[in-house]
């Protein structure tokens, strides 16, 4: 793969074409995945499950999602980034139609895992397909990137929740032409758009990444990115796992819960747009540090609120998690641009494995004692998140 910028013909009277895809892309196969916890407390009681399975399943997502997308990221480089992304939507939408139709624990599992292996396929695919689009404002091509991928979330458990009361659980099969329509679209733009070496990119104007990338402590920044990131996935699959149980359990209902869910994947959508667009006029780690810096006391207020405050204290934990989606691809891709589908695969899916683990322990500690108390010790990962930026600004990025 050469080092040259990635520039393919026609790709600037393609761009806008290009980034609509990317963001509708994302947009459908968030919306084909991201269902799974409005079905959560019908599993609980139609398969007899326990809080740590459903950790279970949630781990099984997780790793599937993300482990395997660095090495994934290799295919955009050889297949080209359209090809890989459309099968990957393909893939994800029939299976995950398919779970409503699982008889016991054991399949529906399996399906959910086998299906997770098209996200892990599509998200560094994606990721070049937004940057390659936009130029020079590569913080705004990720931010539309990032909003079609959080809007796909928002809408997911709205369209389920809307189709349960009349179909229960094979209302998922709703995802299956939405999918086979947009990764159709997706797959035909394959020929003229890809070219091989897609994955290298120029870095932004204010790094120096050529230089940073070969200097001796990149490999350091990119492992404390990929642990912040790490920290940001254990307390959103957390929350997004047990909040819909968490809502019952407290008189709440499915709707209510869905609501949040909505409206956090809104908010965090909203933030991406934010934190991608400002990011191109300030740089992305100051975007990174205050939006960690405001989700711990965010996340403790909305566990001590209800009603009203509540739904605007979700709003703006999305918010302040979304500013840090296309930073962290941001400063992962001027770290390593040579391989920036690679470096881009580190933020998106190793730094999203130990959401399942983080899941499977709140899970764990809520069969222990309540669900309540294992929920507000999810304060601590953001903490941990905002201490791995100030060091890899402090002692780390010289840039």
């Amino acid at each position: 793969m050469t080092s040259t910028s990635t520039t393919v013909p026609n790709a600037s009277a393609h761009s806008g074409w290009g980034l609509t895809l990317a963001g509708l892309s994302h947009f459908t196969l968030e919306l084909c995945h991201n269902f799974l916890p409005v079905l959560y407390p019908l599993l609980l009681v139609s398969m007899d499950l326990t809080y740590a399975q459903i950790g279970v399943t949630a781990l099984i997502v997780g790793l599937v999602t993300s482990l395997p997308q660095p090495f994934l990221g290799f295919l955009s480089d050889r297949l080209g980034p359209y090809r890989v992304g459309a099968l990957s939507i393909l893939w994800i939408g029939v299976l995950m139609g398919l779970v409503g139709f699982a008889p016991h624990y054991f399949l529906f599992t399996l399906l959910v895992g086998l299906a997770s292996l098209g996200s892990a396929a599509y998200h560094p695919a994606g990721a070049i397909l937004a940057t390659m689009h936009s130029r020079a404002r590569r913080g705004a091509g990720m931010s539309i990137f990032s909003v079609g991928g959080n809007l796909g979330s928002a809408m997911s458990p709205l369209l389920l929740a809307a189709l349960l009361p009349w179909f229960g659980l094979k209302a998922a099969l709703v995802v299956v032409p939405i999918a086979l329509v947009v990764g159709g679209l997706l797959y035909a733009q394959h020929g003229p758009m890809t070219q091989r070496g897609i994955g290298t990119l120029q870095p932004s104007s204010a790094v120096r990444a050529a230089e940073i990338s070969s200097a001796p402590f990149f490999r350091t920044a990119l492992i404390l990115l990929t642990i912040a990131a790490m920290t940001r996935a254990w307390f959103q699959v957390s929350l997004i796992t047990y909040l819909p149980v968490w809502i019952e359990a407290g008189g709440g209902t499915v709707a209510q819960a869905s609501q949040l869910l909505s409206i956090f994947s809104f908010a965090i959508g909203g933030g991406a747009m934010f934190g991608g667009t400002i990011s191109d006029r300030v740089g992305p780690w100051y975007v990174v540090v205050i939006s960690f810096f405001c989700v711990a006391p965010a996340y403790w207020l909305f566990l001590q609120s209800s009603g009203l405050f509540q739904y605007l204290a979700i709003a703006f934990i999305g918010f302040a998690i979304g500013n840090t989606y296309p930073t962290f691809v941001l400063m992962a891709q001027d770290c390593w641009p040579q391989r920036a589908a690679v470096a881009s695969g580190l933020i998106m899916g190793i730094g999203w494995a130990p959401g399942g683990l983080g899941s499977l322990f709140t899970g764990y500690l809520a069969d222990l004692s309540t669900l309540t108390y294992s929920l507000t010790w999810l304060v601590v990962p953001p903490v941990m998140g905002l201490g791995c930026v100030v060091v890899w600004r402090r002692f780390v990025w010289k840039g």
